[in-house]
């Protein structure tokens, strides 16, 4: 491994994590996205498998597991229904 000094002049080791992420997990980082407008619901509907999980792990990458994005229950069904539909395996 190699350390790196980052922008506020601390060395850190960057550690590359897995986690375990389900259709609710996945919906909630991008719910999350949503509600600070970095994303619009028409960008998430044209986003491939691999850009959604990107999406959900920037989310993580900047704010953690433990979010709260509010965003009304129609979007919330919508973003839900999609991720659905693009990841029949975690069904």
């Amino acid at each position: 491994m190699r350390a790196t000094i980052y922008e506020d002049g601390v060395k850190r080791i960057k550690a590359k994590i897995e986690v375990p992420m389900d259709i609710d997990d996945v919906s909630k980082y991008i719910l999350h996205a949503l509600s600070k407008q970095q994303v619009d619901l028409n960008a998430v509907q044209q986003l491939n498998k691999r850009e959604l999980l990107q999406l959900a792990k920037d989310e993580v990458k900047q704010n953690g597991v433990n979010i709260n994005g509010t965003v009304d229950n129609d979007t919330r069904a919508i973003v839900t229904n999609y991720i659905e539909q693009m990841f029949p395996e975690l069904k």
